[in-house]
């Protein structure tokens, strides 16, 4: 089938639709003037619901868009892209205003119920100051990703107070497991949800993947991160998070040990991690190396964050990994690092 008659069929639920650029201004809002009592939550997956697909990072090929779009099919959604999903400039998927103004135009379009990020990559990050804050916080919807999307999460939450959502990517493996957690969590929600546990399969002599407590006890807050480096690189901004009395979540992927030191280093020393109320750290899958001589990966970790006297736990199955759970920006959770557990302490969407 040709790309031309893929793309008309994968639009043909939108009746009465316009293709047109918005005109909409550049809201600019102060990082600190959201609270953890100004939070909007979006509406809850349905069945039928037609899902927008973006890529706001890095460029996708025909064939990853397609699979996106089977993927979500089989989930019982519709799935509904502009053109604009298909450009490159670079390491790109388009210009930084193409990028801006499609998640634009899936927030504004009313026939759009949730927005999907087709993969990562780089480039989100580059589109921030780019984005409608006010027709966002207007318009609230399901906005799902994680790695680069990091960047979008962050900079919405913290300017509109919208719970967005680090779950995986149209590129990523739509198994049971992260379908069961997507499920809990945006389609059929429940309240005091505890996230299940899974190690990835083949991984048992990886210790990236072990699951051990840093810190014992237990620590509530609202859940906030993201990918480690994505994070690393928002410091000194205006976008940057605020990790007081909040439970934060990091992981990574393909850092040396001693890179992964160097950006928990950072942020612990120019943003208010220290003052986190506690810290779960997913699977920082590859990044157990280094040239001799060496620290591991946990040494390295234990070493900087155990200080810090907070409830910290490791290995939780999120990240770079095929078993991920969906984790909810902004929604109040508790980390229970005697157990080695996390639970959302309310409903995600309504």
């Amino acid at each position: 089938m040709s790309n031309r008659r893929k793309f008309i069929k994968s639009i043909s639920a939108l009746t009465a639709l316009s293709l047109a650029p918005l005109s909409y201004s550049n809201t600019s809002f102060d990082t600190k003037s959201v609270t953890q009592n100004i939070r909007i939550f979006p509406k809850r997956l349905k069945k039928g619901a037609i899902i927008g697909l973006i890529a706001p990072g890095g460029p996708i090929t025909k064939k990853q868009l397609d699979e996106t779009i089977e993927k979500v099919e089989q989930l019982g959604f519709k799935t509904y892209y502009t053109e604009t999903v298909l450009s490159q400039y670079g390491y790109f998927a388009g210009k930084d205003k193409e990028r801006a103004d499609d998640l634009m135009n899936m927030f504004a379009n009313e026939n759009v119920d949730a927005i999907l990020a087709v993969r990562g990559g780089y480039g989100a990050i580059r589109i921030l100051d780019l984005l409608d804050y006010e027709l966002i916080k207007q318009n609230p919807k399901v906005l799902i990703g994680y790695s680069d999307v990091t960047a979008l999460h962050c900079a919405i939450y913290e300017q509109t107070g919208l719970i967005t959502f680090h779950g995986p990517v149209g590129i990523s493996s739509f198994n049971e497991f992260s379908v069961e957690s997507l499920t809990k969590v945006l389609i059929k929600p429940k309240k005091n949800y505890r996230y299940p546990y899974e190690r990835e399969k083949e991984t048992d002599d990886k210790f990236e993947f072990d699951l051990y407590s840093i810190n014992d006890g237990q620590a509530e807050g609202v859940l906030i991160g993201g990918n480690l480096s994505v994070l690393d690189s928002m410091i000194g901004s205006k976008f940057e998070p605020d990790f007081k009395n909040k439970i934060v979540y990091l992981e990574e992927i393909s850092e040396k040990t001693y890179k992964v030191d160097k950006m928990l280093v950072h942020l612990l020393q120019a943003t208010n991690l220290k003052s986190a109320a506690g810290i779960a750290l997913g699977i920082f899958n590859k990044c157990d190396k280094m040239d001799e001589p060496r620290l591991t990966l946990r040494q390295a970790l234990e070493d900087l964050l155990k200080p810090l006297n907070i409830p910290i736990v490791y290995g939780l199955p999120f990240g770079h990994i095929s078993t991920k759970i969906t984790l909810p920006t902004g929604i109040i959770a508790k980390l229970d690092a005697d157990k080695n557990t996390l639970k959302l302490l309310e409903k995600a969407v309504r």
